[in-house]
């Protein structure tokens, strides 16, 4: 079995469980007895809201210790030794805890003051600041630092750039920041692994991205969908924004919602892969050049350049080098992408408990990919 053959099933797993044991919680209510707090008492209630972080985060720790440590060790790829991941796992899983219980305390006094209204305003606003603190944020969790790149060799108009230091080569890096606002972060390894061509290629890809509108499309989809859905799951039987108890339900009812997203989202995700490397192509990167690039960058992530088009379709929002060719191949249709939504909805979902954001087979285990998941 691959590298990243191995990495599928670990995710499946992995998301499988998170989705099983939320749906056997929520049936069983077993949570009920333990989270009866009275609403007055603000800090009982964070921190009940953060031993429950906590204990996601310990269900998830044989799956980040297999992805993040055991797996690269056994394909030979690229892992820190295991007191540098047993020291990045912890203090990653800190400030997530913390930082997700703080935005679910805000919810919470928000749906106590002002009901349903207030408290997925305050979920909104939470996944507002997160796209604005991206960047930061990744520093935060995983030490990944960021420097200002200049490069004048691209003759497409080019947002900001910038360079971030990484230990993973999985390590993609992103486009940050607001829409009208964008920066993009390029892995410093790049520099050196990648062609001039390449990466300049890859450059236009991105910046083809923004100015196709396609990356906002994303964030704004993505916004959506997590806003949308917390509002429906608040809800459902034993689910609210008004007690402990009803949030955890609402967060686990948010759980199982975002299992169906994950078999939704990464199409669109495709759409926006495909627009990119249109956009490379017309601004003149030949396809062998956009082909090359696609399978350099493969090569560090999980090294499939094929796959089936069954597999693909349900668990890969990048498409893979064979499948992206052909596409770029035909130019046919017209296409009208969200670059990266699927993962970013992911990486949103903090807002709202996010229990599944970083048990899927791109991140599960790896810091680095916890705030920027692996884009194309």
């Amino acid at each position: 079995m691959t590298y990243a053959r191995s990495r599928l099933w670990l995710g499946m797993t992995t998301v499988g469980a998170v989705t099983a044991l939320s749906a056997i919680i929520l049936t069983s209510q077993v949570h009920a007895p333990a989270l009866q707090v009275a609403s007055e008492r603000d800090t009982q209630e964070f921190l009940t809201l953060l031993a429950a972080a906590v204990i996601w985060a310990g269900a998830l720790l044989p799956f980040d210790f297999i992805g993040g440590y055991a797996l690269p060790k056994r394909f030979g790829r690229a892992a820190p030794a295991f007191p540098n991941f047993a020291r990045n796992w912890i203090r990653a899983v800190t400030i997530q805890c913390v930082l997700i219980a703080t935005c679910l305390w805000y919810t919470l006094q928000a749906g106590q003051a002002g009901g349903l209204i207030a408290s997925v305003s305050v979920v909104f606003a939470a996944q507002i600041a997160l796209v604005i603190g991206q960047k930061r944020l990744a520093r935060i969790i995983a030490n990944v630092y960021v420097q200002p790149y200049r490069t004048s060799s691209n003759p497409v108009a080019e947002p900001r750039i910038a360079a971030a230091s990484h230990v993973d080569t999985g390590f993609t890096g992103a486009i940050v920041g607001l829409p009208g606002f964008e920066e993009v972060i390029m892995p410093q390894s790049w520099l050196d692994r990648l062609s001039r061509e390449e990466f300049d290629a890859e450059l236009k890809r991105r910046a083809g991205a923004i100015q196709s509108g396609s990356r906002a499309r994303g964030v704004l989809l993505a916004i959506t969908i997590n806003t949308l859905t917390f509002a429906a799951c608040t809800q459902l039987p034993t689910a609210g924004a008004n007690t402990v108890n009803a949030l955890i339900s609402a967060l686990l009812y948010f759980a199982l919602l975002s299992f169906v997203w994950l078999l939704v989202l990464p199409r669109w995700s495709r759409e926006g892969v495909f627009e990119a490397d249109r956009f490379a192509y017309e601004a003149n990167v030949p396809i062998h050049i956009l082909e090359a690039t696609a399978e350099s960058i493969e090569s560090l992530h999980d090294d499939e350049p094929r796959r089936s088009r069954r597999v693909e379709s349900v668990f890969h929002p990048v498409p893979c080098v064979k499948r992206r060719v052909a596409e770029l191949s035909l130019r046919i249709r017209s296409i009208r992408g969200y670059w990266n939504v699927a993962r970013m909805t992911l990486f949103l979902s903090w807002a709202c408990g996010g229990f599944l954001s970083r048990a899927v087979h791109c991140n599960i285990g790896r810091p680095e990919l916890w705030v920027m998941p692996p884009v194309d």
